[in-house]
Formats: structure tokens, sequence, C-alpha cells
């Protein structure tokens, strides 16, 4: 009879906590069903009007940002990495003539790797060691940018990665672009709303997205020219486009 006692209210407490779950699950399932988060979120989409506005501006750039390198190559590391300071420092000397600041210069890559040959049947050997070293060059007298890559490469450099023409403080045009956008998304609800027969309520959401970047030079296009007199180097139009998203509430 004894052990007959802890089995009996071993089985009244499952039975009571089955019935506390039971009662939990009873509360939850109707919020749900009668329109909790679910159906209030549900409602509101169904009450709004949701368009994409875009607003574009061209600017022309007011700065070139310039990747060039020095590339040496030696029997050993150490005559390549002496021979590529010896030059890169004719090209900082080349810089500092030109008027180019410090503090627009910047070292981006360093390398050194070697360069290894395979023979059939033998074992692989190193032929050279190569050193690259690459320094990014902001020019704010973009006129001169076809002088600047002539100079360079005349003083070592003979590696021209590339040119990005950007603007150094984009946003007076962002929020000239921002000011379209906004009037273009608001003249698409007011034309939905007119267009469903329904009135257009308070501005529930906004959201914004910049888009557009630098214009970009491949190297291909800086070969051309190099060493007589400087390359024809033309920066174009940089195009500032800020899209936005809002949200009207529909009224009756």
């Amino acid at each position: 009879m004894s052990k007959a006692i802890p089995i009996i209210l071993g089985a009244v407490s499952v039975l009571l906590v089955a019935a506390v779950l039971a009662v939990e699950l009873a509360m939850v399932v109707p919020a749900v069903q009668a329109g909790g988060p679910l159906g209030a979120g549900e409602a509101e989409e169904r009450n709004a009007i949701s368009v994409t506005g875009e607003g574009r501006i061209y600017a022309e750039p007011d700065m070139a940002q310039i990747v060039i390198g020095v590339e040496s190559r030696a029997p050993t590391a150490k005559e390549a990495a002496r021979r590529n300071s010896e030059d890169m420092n004719e090209v900082m000397a080349a810089l500092e003539e030109m008027g180019i600041a410090k503090e627009d210069v910047q070292t981006v890559d360093y390398s050194i790797r070697a360069e290894m040959y395979y023979p059939e049947d033998e074992p692989p050997r190193v032929v050279a060691y190569v050193v690259n070293n690459a320094v990014q060059v902001k020019m704010r007298d973009l006129d001169r940018v076809g002088d600047f890559l002539d100079e360079a490469t005349q003083a070592g450099a003979n590696n021209i990665y590339g040119i990005t023409f950007t603007i150094e403080d984009p946003r007076p045009f962002q929020e000239q672009a921002r000011e379209l956008a906004v009037a273009d998304a608001r003249s698409k609800a007011e034309q939905l709303a007119e267009t469903a027969d329904v009135g257009l309520g308070d501005l529930l959401s906004v959201s914004e997205y910049i888009i557009g970047g630098p214009v970009y030079v491949e190297r291909a296009a800086l070969a051309e020219g190099i060493g007589g007199g400087g390359p024809p180097i033309s920066p174009g139009q940089l195009e500032i486009v800020v899209q936005v998203g809002m949200s009207y509430e529909i009224v009756q």
C-alpha cells in the first residue's frame, strides 16, 4: 500500500500539469484568431498605400583618387625590396614637387611574392622575387590629372591601377535628390489614391536608399598617351540617386 501512494500522487501531478497547459493554450489560440499582432499588421497593410519615389541629380566631380605603384623584380627578396624602395622614393619626391600634400598620399598595398618556375621532372624553383608598393593619391585639381600621370610614370611608377572621380562632400547634392524623391513619392501616392477613389491620410513610414557611385576609368584607358604630354582624362559627371519608400494611411 505504501508503494501505491507515490504512484497515485505522481499521476495526479501529471494530470494537473496537463490541465494547466490546456488552459494556457486555450487562452493563446483565441487571442491569435481574434486578431493579435499578426491580424493588426495585416490590417495595417490593407489600409495603406505604399510607393517608391526617386530623385536624380547630376554633378561634376571635384576630386580624383588615383592609385599608382612601383613593381620591382630581383633574384633575391632583399634586392627586390631595395630597388622598390629606391624607385618609390623617386615617385614620392615627384609627388611632393607637384604640390601633392602628404596627407593626400596613402599606402594601399605592399607585397612580396616569389615568382616560381615549374620544369618537368624537376622540383619547382624560385626565379625571382617581386615587390609591389602602391599608393592612393587624392587630387583636387582635375585639370592636372593627365600631367600627374605622365610625371609619375617618368619618376618610376610602372603600375597605374585606375582613377576614381568623386565628390568630396556629396551631402548638398544628396539633399537636392532627396527633395525630388519625396515629391515624386507624394505625387504617386496622390495619383493612386485618386484612381482608387480613396483619401490619403497620415504618413505612416518613410525609408531612404542612396544610389550612385563614382565614375571609374579602366587601366587600359589610362595607358594611352602616357609619356606623350599626359593622357586625355575626362571626369564626366556623377549621378547621385536617392530613392525613398513612403506609406500613407487610406481614409474613406
